[in-house]
């Protein structure tokens, strides 16, 4: 692979229409105290999240890596009835902010009015749906009046709070002069931050004063149909921002196309997928290195900014008149196979993440002026398994090396001794290394850390310090470091001095699932209804079976195993939680519970179900008693 680094870079100039105080945005990327930086964004909606539990989220979140917590805030939470509005219990914005920033998190404002995030109507009150039909989105009348008192009340609670930024709209692609006169309102109302955004897919035209913002995910439930997909864009090194495939459910089919935005406005991401939600027809079933592929690939791409959706799932409340998430996904589960799932528990890729987000600390400073440089030799098409996917970032004097050789699902093939010739603007470099098969990775090559001129590295760097630089290991590769002068170290887990700078190899990341102790379960008569269970489904019929367990108070939390169709988890004949069975381990937070004892609705899956539903587990027809462990631990790792 061939990489020519000599290319006519682009001059960086500062934006004056964003930034405040130590924060200021160019054209390439985000500078924090006059230093270029990559922050790390992610997802939790507010009112999807118990109030009881906002902080020890944050806090989780604050130790996964994330700089800025981002929110959609859902008009229909907070006005579903008209002219009633509600910012108490978990729809307290104010008190959301404030924790944030008592936690050090920054806080990113997606107001909408529309949001979309499988939330019924896509965030809009019902009413409004009924009033406004032929003025929806639009400065029309009646829609544009309840739009700005939407947003008058909502400064009301907030204007005068810290923003790191503000999303306007979400998914607006045919009006550039509606997101500008949002954006107007928003200011009129004395909201300010040093980002202003909008989401940038399906060609969407935007206003010169918002940020285009992008996104990509592992896999694409929206789609209506049951069978593998076609090769994921999003895994392929390429020159383009969007994948032509998110938000398509809504927007249609639009296609990759070059970025118009390049640039003009630095790459970044508010929508990079820290997993999928699960829909009645797909269902997904992530390993961490699925959501670990996305970030690696978009960063090789020239991301200076990776948001995450979602980063902490939740839980959808029930409204006053009406269950109020989309068709299509569950009633209230909006786990999302997130990093944090919907009751709190930590996934592996909570932990592997937080690699990537330490190194993006460290080395953001370095990495973030780097322009992405693709290789003389690129995949033909999408279906291309046997040429490897590479990118450098280079500022032409240094860089470092992304590889992706992995696909969900599939396993592509090593590549032995594969040769990488780099032109830098002083210098040629090249070198061979093994890559393994079923691996994505990056490494530093030309490029001095901590004192040592490094030819390359067979390890992914972490932490850089002024006399001290730490690796990973990548599974299936010796790690080796070779310098500048050729002279080559092997690595072992632990320190060793070079040229008296510390060079550390760090082990494995720290996982190991949280064990419960196994409970009994009793098969009960059946007493529920299964009408908000099901929700969207109603058709199907009620084959389900009913299941009691009881725990102790030292119980903090249930994981279930259960199998079949449709489950839902009820305390005193409410509805908790409920999931589209896909293998995924299920978490009930049973901290607040006082009852001590639930009931286990599964819809099991029947003959004529087979092929109506994608599954990457075994489709199993017939009732499973679910298995169900408690854990009195304080956090629980699934």
């Amino acid at each position: 692979m061939f990489f020519n680094c000599n290319i006519d870079r682009k001059p960086t100039f500062v934006l004056p229409q964003f930034g405040k105080g130590n924060v200021r945005v160019t054209n390439r990327y985000v500078e924090t105290d006059g230093k270029p930086c990559i922050p790390v964004m992610g997802e939790l909606h507010i009112s999807r999240v118990p109030v009881e539990r906002w902080k020890e989220t944050l806090i989780k979140m604050k130790e996964g890596g994330v700089d800025v917590v981002a929110s959609y805030i859902f008009w229909i939470h907070h006005e579903e009835e008209k002219g009633v509005f509600d910012f108490s219990g978990n729809k307290d914005i104010r008190a959301f902010v404030n924790l944030c920033h008592e936690v050090g998190l920054h806080f990113c404002l997606r107001l909408g009015p529309y949001v979309n995030a499988e939330c019924r109507n896509g965030g809009h009150p019902d009413w409004v749906m009924q009033e406004c039909k032929d003025s929806l989105r639009s400065v029309k009348e009646p829609y544009w009046r309840y739009a700005l008192r939407y947003i008058h009340e909502l400064a009301e609670q907030i204007r005068d709070l810290e923003f790191w930024g503000i999303q306007i709209e979400n998914e607006m692609v045919y009006s550039a002069e509606y997101l500008s006169a949002l954006q107007k309102a928003v200011l009129a109302e004395g909201f300010s931050a040093p980002l202003y955004t909008a989401t940038a897919w399906g060609r969407a035209p935007l206003p010169e004063t918002v940020l285009p913002m992008y996104g990509g995910y592992p896999d694409a439930p929206w789609e209506g149909h049951v069978r593998p997909l076609a090769p994921n864009p999003n895994l392929f090194f390429a020159r383009q921002r969007e994948d032509g495939l998110i938000g398509k459910d809504l927007i249609g089919e639009y296609g990759i196309s070059e970025d118009k935005y390049k640039d003009r406005f630095p790459f970044m991401t508010c929508e990079s997928g820290g997993g999928n939600q699960i829909t009645y027809r797909r269902r997904p079933l992530f390993v961490s290195e699925d959501i670990e592929d996305l970030a690696i690939v978009k960063l090789g791409n020239g991301a200076n900014l990776i948001g995450y959706y979602m980063f902490a799932g939740g839980l959808q409340p029930i409204g006053k008149f009406s269950t109020l998430q989309c068709g299509g996904c569950p009633v209230i589960s909006y786990d999302f196979e997130a990093p944090i799932g919907d009751m709190g528990q930590l996934r592996r890729s909570w932990f592997r993440l937080r690699r990537i987000h330490d190194f993006l600390h460290d080395f953001g400073e370095i990495m973030a002026p780097m322009d992405p440089v693709l290789p003389d030799i690129m995949p033909k098409d999408l279906n291309d398994e046997t040429t490897l996917r590479c990118a450098l970032r280079s500022d032409g004097k240094s860089g470092f090396l992304f590889v992706s050789n992995r696909v969900r699902l599939k396993k592509l093939p090593a590549h032995p001794a594969q040769k990488f010739d780099i032109d830098f603007e002083d210098r040629k470099l090249s070198f061979e290394i093994d890559i393994p098969e079923d691996v994505t990775f990056f490494i530093p090559v030309g490029i001095t850390l901590a004192g040592l001129d490094f030819k390359y590295v067979t390890a992914q760097p972490v932490y850089l310090g002024e006399n001290k630089v730490s690796f990973m290991k990548i599974r299936g590769m010796k790690p080796v470091a070779v310098l500048s002068d050729g002279r080559s170290f092997d690595l072992e887990e632990g320190c060793m001095d070079i040229n008296g700078t510390t060079v550390e190899l760090l082990g494995a990341v720290d996982y190991a699932p949280t064990e419960g102790i196994r409970l009994n379960v009793e098969k009960v008569e059946n007493t529920l209804s299964h009408e908000l269970l099901f929700g969207h489904y109603e058709n199907l019929p009620d084959i389900s079976n009913e299941y009691s367990v009881s725990w102790d108070d030292e119980v903090k939390y249930l994981v279930i195993s259960a199998k079949g169709n449709i489950a839902g988890f009820y305390v005193d004949g409410k509805l908790i939680s409920d999931q589209f069975l896909n293998g995924d381990k299920w978490v009930i937070d049973v901290r607040n519970i006082d009852a001590k004892q639930g009931i286990i609705k599964v819809q099991p899956f029947r003959e004529e179900d087979r092929g109506t539903v994608y599954l990457e587990v075994p489709f199993e027809v017939g009732s499973i008693v679910p298995e169900i462990f408690a854990v009195t631990e304080n956090t629980v790792v699934i």
